[in-house]
C-alpha cells in the first residue's frame, strides 16, 4: 500500500519515467537546449538525425549524470530562439492579471471571514500563483500541502515530484531529498506521509540515508532533528479527518495520465528545429558574411617576393597592405569582397515551424509577439486575436479555481480538527475574475457604467472594477459618497412657492 524506499533508487517506480520526462522539459522551457537536444550535441558532425533518435533522447534523459553530458557534448555555437518558456508563461500571466479578491463567500461569519484572510496573506495566494500556474504547465501539474504553526494555518505550493501518491488512494508521501553535513555532501531523504485509517489521518515524517541516488536505511527522525537543530514532529493524529492535507492540479489529464501532462508536449521537436535552421544560418554566416580583401596578383607577388627575402617565406600580413602603390595604368587597387547571401527561405521556414508550434501548442501569435499590428485597437479587436490563448487560459483558470477553492476548505478542515473551532467546510470561498486582457480606463469604465445603468450589476462591484488597485477602506467611502450624491440630486432644486395673495384693499387690485 505505501512506498517502500529503503535499498531502491529514488524516484520509486512508477513514478521514475514521469519525474525524468519533468527534469526534460524543466531544461526545454529554462533554454538549457544544448544539453537535451542531439544535433545540438552532434553539430560538428555529419549524418541524420530522426524524429525518433530525438524522442528517444528524451526518454534516457537524466538517467544519465547531466552535468557531464553537458560538458561531453558541449557546442559553443548554439542559438536559442526559446518560444517554449513563452508558451508556458503565457497563460500564467494571463490568469495572474486576472486574479482578484478572495474572500468567503458569507457577510455575516465574521471569524470566517478573517480566517480566509488570514489564509491568504500567509499563504501569499497571489503573489505565488505565477510561479504555480507555470510549474504546472511545465511538470505536468503541481501539488499543494497545507501546514499549521502557532496560529496560522496556510498552503504552499510544491513542483509535482515532491508528491507520490499510494497505489490504494488512501495515503500520499511528500517527499524531498535534503543536503547536510559539511559542504552539504550527506544527502538524506526527507518523507512527510499522510494516511488515512479508520480513526482519521496520520500524519508521519521519516528520513532515510542516501548514498548518490540509492536509499540506504532508515534513521531516526527525532535524532535527526536533534543533529540539525530542527522543530519536526515524529506523527500526529488527526480525528475526524477523512482527507488528505496535500494533492495535487493536473493540467490535460487523461485516463492514461492521470497526473496530468506537460503544456509542452509535442513542441520539442519543433522547437529543436527551429534552434537548428537559426544556428545552421549563424554558422554559415560567421564563416562568409565577413568581407574579404581582395588585392591584384602582381601586389600579390611583390609583397610576398619582398617578405620572402627578409623572412625566408612568401607571405602576406594585414600590416603589408595597410599603405601600398598602385598601378596607375591598369587601375590595380585592393577591394573588399561581400558576401549576397539568400537566406529567404531559411527564414521563411523558420517562420512555418514557429506557426506549427503555436498552432500545436494552442497560443495565438499575436500574443507572443509575433504578427502584432499596430495600437490604437479596441479590446474587441485584441480579444479575436487573443482569442485562442485566452480560451486555453481559462480553462486552466478553471482548474485553479476549483483547486484554490478545495485548498481553503482543507485549510479550514486543519483548523478545525487541530483548534477545535467551528469553520464551514461545506461552502466554497469566492475567488474574484477579472478580465484577462488590459484594457483602456476609459472604454472599460464605460462598460462598467453600462452595466450599472442596466441593472446588471451593483454599485459596490462597478466601483471594484473601475477600481480594482484601491483599498476596502476607499472603495466603502467612494460607494458612500455616491449614494450621499444620489440622495442630494433626489430632492427638487426649483422650490415650491405658496399661492400669491393680493394684499390691501380691493379696490386696489
Amino acid at each position: 500500500m505505501t512506498i517502500e524506499y529503503i535499498n531502491s533508487s529514488f524516484p520509486p517506480p512508477p513514478f521514475d519515467d514521469e519525474f525524468s520526462l519533468m527534469a526534460f522539459y524543466r531544461d526545454l522551457y529554462e533554454g538549457n537546449h544544448e544539453n537535451i537536444f542531439p544535433r545540438a550535441q552532434e553539430l560538428a558532425k555529419d549524418g541524420q538525425i530522426t524524429k525518433n533518435d530525438l524522442r528517444k533522447s528524451r526518454r534516457r534523459y537524466y538517467k544519465y549524470n547531466a552535468e557531464k553530458l553537458a560538458q561531453q557534448h558541449a557546442v559553443h555555437h548554439y542559438v536559442v530562439v526559446n518560444f517554449a518558456s513563452v508558451i508556458s508563461e503565457l497563460p500564467a500571466d494571463l490568469i495572474n492579471r486576472s486574479l482578484g479578491n478572495v474572500s468567503a463567500d458569507t457577510e455575516t461569519d465574521k471569524s470566517y471571514l478573517d480566517f480566509v484572510e488570514s489564509v491568504t496573506k500567509h499563504s501569499k495566494t497571489k503573489k505565488n500563483l505565477w510561479a504555480a500556474i507555470v510549474q504546472h504547465q511545465v511538470d505536468g501539474s503541481v501539488a499543494y500541502r497545507i501546514r499549521k504553526k502557532d496560529d496560522k494555518v496556510w498552503f504552499e505550493w510544491k513542483p509535482s515530484d515532491f508528491y507520490l501518491e499510494h497505489d490504494d488512494g488512501l495515503g500520499c508521501d511528500i517527499a524531498w531529498i535534503e543536503n547536510r553535513g559539511v559542504n552539504n555532501k550527506e544527502q538524506y531523504l526527507r518523507v512527510e506521509r499522510q494516511r488515512l485509517n479508520e480513526n482519521g489521518l496520520l500524519l508521519e515524517n521519516l528520513v532515510y540515508e542516501m548514498k548518490h541516488d540509492t536509499v540506504k536505511e532508515q534513521l531516526d527522525i527525532s535524532e535527526y532533528a536533534e543533529r540539525f537543530d530542527m522543530e519536526i514532529i515524529p506523527e500526529q493524529e488527526l480525528d475526524g479527518v477523512d482527507e488528505l492535507m496535500a494533492g495535487i492540479v493536473a493540467n490535460d489529464e487523461t485516463l492514461m495520465h492521470p497526473r496530468g501532462r506537460s503544456g509542452l508536449r509535442n513542441v520539442d521537436v519543433i522547437q529543436e528545429e527551429i534552434n537548428y535552421t537559426i544556428t545552421r544560418d549563424s554558422i554559415v554566416f560567421e564563416k562568409h558574411g565577413k568581407p574579404k580583401l581582395a588585392i591584384p596578383s602582381r601586389l600579390w607577388s611583390s609583397v610576398s617576393e619582398k617578405n620572402k627575402g627578409h623572412y625566408g617565406a612568401p607571405f602576406v600580413r594585414n600590416a603589408d597592405l595597410e599603405v601600398v602603390s598602385y598601378d596607375e595604368k591598369n587601375g590595380a587597387v585592393p577591394l573588399y569582397i561581400t558576401w549576397n547571401a539568400q537566406t529567404e527561405q531559411s527564414f521563411k521556414h523558420v517562420t512555418r515551424l514557429i506557426d506549427h508550434m503555436m498552432a500545436i501548442s494552442k497560443t495565438s501569435p499575436e500574443a507572443a509577439g509575433i504578427n502584432s499590428g499596430d495600437g490604437g485597437r479596441s479590446a474587441i479587436a485584441i480579444l479575436y486575436e487573443w482569442i485562442q490563448s485566452v480560451v486555453k487560459a481559462e480553462a486552466i483558470q478553471r482548474k485553479f479555481d476549483a483547486g484554490l477553492k478545495e485548498i481553503y476548505r482543507k485549510c479550514a478542515i486543519l483548523e478545525n480538527a487541530i483548534s477545535n473551532t467551528n469553520l464551514p467546510v461545506d461552502s466554497d470561498i469566492v475567488m474574484e475574475w477579472r478580465e484577462m486582457l488590459p484594457k483602456a480606463n476609459d472604454e472599460r469604465n464605460d462598460e462598467e457604467i453600462k452595466k450599472y445603468e442596466a441593472g446588471a450589476q451593483s454599485l459596490e462591484q462597478t466601483v471594484r472594477a473601475m477600481h480594482p488597485e484601491w483599498s476596502e477602506e476607499a472603495i466603502q467611502a467612494e460607494i458612500q459618497k455616491i449614494e450621499d450624491e444620489k440622495a442630494i440630486d433626489s430632492f427638487s432644486p426649483q422650490l415650491i412657492q405658496p399661492p400669491k395673495t393680493a394684499i390691501g384693499d380691493e379696490g386696489d387690485e
